[in-house]
């Protein structure tokens, strides 16, 4: 696959590699103030500009960023990235902290180690009906 015009290899980590990440990612959201619930995201903090009522782009960047460089978050995903490789004038050279340690590989990082980590979770999710999560949805599925 070619992404930012590298030719990227993704093999899917253990099973227990993929719970690490999404474990890490979860605790770095909830960390940060970030929470999911049957009625959506919310957020502990305030994203909202006060004086324009517009999203704050400057404060949601941040939490991003956070999570993303959130230590637990980095080594879950180089565990992954291990079995993972670009190729380079032939030569497959695997994801990892030295790959990204050449200055110009980091403007790589967010786009590949987002693809590693879809690749490894969006399978937990491909046989959910997430309509079943919402109240009424799960009482229907008992009372059939």
């Amino acid at each position: 696959m070619n992404i930012e015009g590298l030719d990227l290899t993704i093999t899917e980590g253990s099973l227990e590699e993929a719970f690490t990440l999404q474990k890490a990612l979860s605790d770095a959201l909830r960390d940060r103030g970030i929470n999911f619930s049957l009625s959506g995201v919310k957020f502990d903090s305030n994203i909202m500009d006060a004086e324009t009522g517009d999203m704050n782009v400057g404060s949601i960047l941040e939490m991003v960023l956070s999570v993303a460089t959130d230590k637990p978050v980095r080594d879950a995903l180089y565990a992954l990235g291990r079995r993972c490789a670009v190729t380079v004038d032939g030569k497959k050279i695997p994801i990892g902290h030295e790959f990204f340690s050449h200055g110009d590989n980091r403007k790589h990082y967010f786009p590949v180690m987002m693809e590693i980590a879809r690749a490894n979770l969006a399978p937990f999710f491909q046989g959910l009906n997430l309509s079943s999560l919402i109240p009424g949805g799960l009482m229907a599925n008992f009372q059939k």
